[in-house]
């Protein structure tokens, strides 16, 4: 009995140890992983958690700025129907009989509205401090006071409409003074009798431009026959070289076919044959694809009086002598506007100048077609909204255009 359990004893003793280092080993990994899995579960969860906060915060900003930017969008609409308004008035006809022409006196005035601008009026009575106002210039910001003042009850309500975070900016851009390029699919004869192409040509003209196109190779007559072809509904080219339209754009390397079909927006006149970002650069402000295409000739910018005296003033005349024509115009402009086409056609016939007959049915003497483009932005979140308003067929305007940036 002594041998064994001398014998045995020992041996009992180790094997029992062994498996108590073994259980222990087995709980602390256990132990381990588990912390390691909760580890990455609550990292995990905390991730998607602070991602859906920041997604919901951006939305919230985004949703902020979208309504914001439409402050700009409708002061403007408010600005351009009263405009409209008081040109149908009485006063409207006898400053006209006056030769004045308050069609586009409002917007004119205020071709910018601003969040800073807006609280400097609303924040007093009418007096604005001088320090207040040139602190406004120099940083387009109004100081504390401005602000907190902008923000009180207002006179009409419980809350004042400027009580808001966020800022906008809006502008308004005349497009009855450009250029509208989508008339070309109004023409079915030559392209050199086409009153649209004869302006573009005028606008491409002159010393300078024409030394700028012939380092670039390009022919005014070709790139515009390219925008004729791009709306007009046949498949044949109008330009020297003739041939199928398509031709243009089957050889890209992603190859598309001429739409034949009016522009829907101005950035698709990118997609013509020589409109790409040279010709753009240089001539895009000057167009539109928007409005009756009358040509405001009171709102019309000196490109435009340059390419309607080069297309209408016979013979053509040279660059010096089309800029003094300009600056006569703008100086008769200081003290009058034209009441009609017939009327700047016969002030050129004044001035000594022969101008052809179609020169004033291309003419308008108000606008009618506006774009304004209005940007929110609260915390680090943009939007910008774009927007065609046209008055051509009802006095508080149409919006025919609508983009969300």
């Amino acid at each position: 009995m002594k041998v064994w359990h001398e014998l045995t004893k020992p041996r009992t003793l180790r094997r029992t140890g062994t498996r108590k280092q073994r259980r222990s080993g087995i709980a602390l990994l256990v132990a381990m992983s588990t912390v390691l899995v909760l580890t990455v579960v609550v990292t995990e969860l905390s991730y998607n958690a602070r991602v859906r906060y920041l997604i919901a915060a951006h939305e919230k900003e985004r949703a902020q700025a979208y309504w914001v930017s439409q402050t700009g969008i409708n002061l403007y609409k408010l600005l351009l129907g009263a405009n409209k308004q008081m040109e149908g008035s009485a006063a409207g006809g006898v400053a006209e009989s006056l030769g004045v022409n308050i069609g586009d006196a409002l917007w004119q005035w205020v071709p910018v509205i601003n969040t800073g601008l807006m609280r400097m009026l609303f924040a007093s009575d009418g007096s604005i401090e001088e320090e207040d106002l040139e602190a406004f210039k120099q940083t387009g910001q109004v100081s504390d006071e401005v602000d907190e003042a902008s923000r009180e009850d207002s006179k009409f309500s419980d809350k004042n409409f400027l009580d808001f975070d966020g800022d906008f900016t809006a502008e308004v851009t005349d497009e009855d003074a450009k250029l509208n390029v989508s008339l070309l699919a109004n023409h079915n004869g030559v392209l050199f009798e086409s009153a649209i192409a004869m302006q573009l040509h005028g606008l491409m003209s002159g010393e300078e431009n024409d030394a700028w196109l012939r380092d670039r190779n390009i022919d005014p007559w070709e790139i515009i026959a390219n925008l004729k072809d791009w709306v007009d509904q046949d498949t044949m080219g109008s330009g020297r070289s003739g041939g199928q339209e398509d031709n243009l754009y089957n050889n890209r390397s992603s190859p598309y076919l001429a739409k034949n079909a009016a522009f829907d927006t101005f950035a698709e006149i990118r997609l013509v044959e020589g409109w790409q970002d040279d010709i753009m650069e240089r001539f895009g402000d000057q167009l539109t694809i928007h409005g009756t295409g009358k040509i405001n000739i009171n709102t019309a910018p000196d490109e435009v009086l340059f390419a309607l005296i080069k297309a209408y003033v016979m013979p053509a005349p040279n660059d010096t002598e089309v800029h003094r024509i300009v600056e006569q115009i703008r100086e008769y402009m200081w003290f009058a506007s034209f009441n009609s086409g017939k009327d700047f056609a016969q002030h050129l016939g004044n001035l000594g100048y022969t101008v052809s007959q179609d020169l004033q049915s291309q003419l308008g003497k108000s606008s009618k077609t506006f774009k304004v483009v209005s940007t929110g932005l609260v915390g680090n979140t943009s939007v910008t909204t774009t927007a065609i308003i046209d008055y051509n067929g009802s006095q508080t305007g149409e919006v025919t255009y609508w983009r969300v940036d």
